[in-house]
């Protein structure tokens, strides 16, 4: 898994390195699309010393390649490719398998070889067919020691075969059938011939000519590669039981595939030929496009530009061992390295929000209480005005009480009796003197003012009579206790609630 964090496009990087050529494709995404940008093909020298090396080292650094998207294609003539089928659809199982093929495959030590396989096919059987490719190490090295000249990593190589078929499925464009049908790649000094089905390549073979022949004698050159072909087609049905090719697909150098005629190699193979120009729906820009003639009229990259254009298409990784424990390491530290950053920003993301509610909360609850302030100083100012306005109530109903008392007094005064005195101590009581000329009068008005509602247990203090003017008369003094809602309203002024003394009462 791979991360980018710029805006700029990302480059795919294919470097094919052999005896006798270097190639390079680079790929670029523009938006959704991706075209094909850069194409370098140059013809070297045996590497007798280290001047071939240094060059590809310095045109590596001048293209500012990023490693990360960089892959090396090991050409079909350096690794031994085998087709077996093992007795066996569990992948573990035919794992255990292919390890115990590899010493009757190669006369090199287990050491001294890097491998991978891919499953092409299984059957009802419960039989695998496999595609095993093998390499010396020195070849892999040879590759990992440029790249180290230049500062550069990889952690992909792979066939070039795989790309040849990534290849066909841009430019074809087939729909996966059934039969299968051969790809033939022409290169400079060398042909891929691989066998396509249902959507897999299940057989590979290199053919020894290519495009070299043909410039020094055409017309042996196409007796020898119908030779060939024919050989291959024999090769295939050898190992392959029950599957008969149904077409042959050509692609490669520009000159030789321009000068081939389908029809007289379909009389001659016995089946039916295609020749597909090497950038058959591969897009290109507009600068490379330019000098693209020019560039490989005699040699392909056709297999460069399906990897290029699609290097999730290679199944083989013949990065070695300890290259290979190296990026599982690495990857673990990324997945690690990248969950932590994730576990940080989803942290920090729940803390922010939280932090946030937080202060949202605080701000919140700051406002109602001002609010709530706010609110008690009017509920405070209108309770001052409910306890005036009850003071006032009370003081308008207590203000002239003694008047009060006076008026009902004489409301039940009999006519028989005249008041001397009428007294109020201010607190709780009213005394009454009088006197009356009819003994049972006085009786009478004391059961009076005990049936009113200002007074509770009226009582006589005194009833004595006398002489006047020669007439019995009988004075006497009534104590009459005030009612006790009347002593609460009496002592809420005395208290001053209102504001009032009781002198001022």
């Amino acid at each position: 898994m791979k991360f980018s964090f710029g805006r700029k496009s990302k480059i795919t990087t294919v470097l094919e390195i052999d005896s006798d050529w270097i190639k390079i494709v680079q790929a670029q995404s523009f938006g959704k699309v991706r075209k094909i940008s850069n194409i370098i093909v140059e013809k070297i020298t045996p590497f007798v010393d280290d001047e071939t090396p240094d060059r590809l080292s310095a045109l590596l650094k001048e293209l500012k390649i990023n490693q990360n998207f960089l892959t090396v294609s090991i050409p079909h003539q350096l690794a031994v490719i085998k087709n077996l089928e093992l007795p066996s659809v569990n992948p573990v199982e035919v794992k255990d398998m292919v390890e115990l093929q590899i010493g009757k495959q190669t006369p090199f030590t287990k050491e001294e070889i890097i491998y991978d396989y891919a499953i092409a096919d299984t059957n009802a059987e419960g039989y695998s067919r496999i595609i095993l490719v093998i390499v010396h190490q020195d070849v892999v090295k040879s590759c990992l020691k440029i790249l180290s000249r230049a500062g550069l990593k990889t952690e992909k190589i792979v066939l070039d075969s795989e790309g040849l078929f990534a290849w066909h499925n841009l430019a074809c464009k087939e729909k996966i059938v059934n039969k299968p049908y051969a790809l033939i790649d022409v290169d400079y000094d060398k042909s891929d011939f691989t066998v396509i089905l249902k959507g897999n390549m299940i057989f590979c073979r290199n053919i020894s000519i290519g495009f070299s022949q043909f410039l020094d004698e055409p017309g042996e050159f196409r007796e020898k590669f119908m030779e060939e072909i024919n050989h291959s087609i024999y090769a295939y049905h050898s190992e392959v039981i029950n599957e008969e090719i149904s077409k042959i697909i050509i692609t490669g150098a520009e000159m030789l595939t321009a000068s081939l005629d389908k029809n007289v190699l379909k009389a001659v193979v016995g089946l039916p030929v295609e020749i597909v120009p090497q950038t058959e729906h591969i897009l290109l820009t507009q600068e490379c496009l330019s000098k693209y003639t020019n560039i490989v009229k005699n040699v392909s990259v056709s297999s460069l530009f399906g990897l290029a254009l699609n290097p999730a298409q290679a199944k083989i990784d013949l990065i070695p061992q300890q290259l290979q424990i190296e990026r599982g390491v690495r990857e673990k530290g990324r997945d690690l390295y990248f969950f932590g950053m994730y576990l940080a920003f989803i942290l920090a993301t729940a803390l922010s929000i939280f932090l946030g509610r937080m202060y949202t909360k605080e701000q919140y609850l700051k406002e109602l209480k001002r609010e709530a302030f706010k609110i008690q100083e009017k509920v405070n100012r209108i309770n001052r005005m409910t306890e005036e306005t009850d003071g006032i109530k009370i003081r308008t109903n207590t203000k002239n009480l003694v008047l009060n008392f006076i008026f009902e007094k004489h409301k039940v005064i009999p006519p028989d009796i005249h008041l001397t005195s009428i007294r109020f101590n201010g607190k709780d009581r009213l005394i009454i003197r009088g006197v009356s000329t009819v003994m049972s009068e006085i009786f009478r008005f004391l059961n009076v003012l005990e049936e009113s509602k200002y007074f509770r247990d009226v009582k006589t203090k005194f009833v004595t009579t006398r002489k006047v003017k020669g007439k019995d008369v009988a004075e006497f003094e009534v104590i009459c206790p005030l009612d006790a809602g009347l002593k609460e309203q009496l002592a809420l002024l005395d208290n001053g609630q209102f504001g009032e003394s009781e002198e001022n009462r």
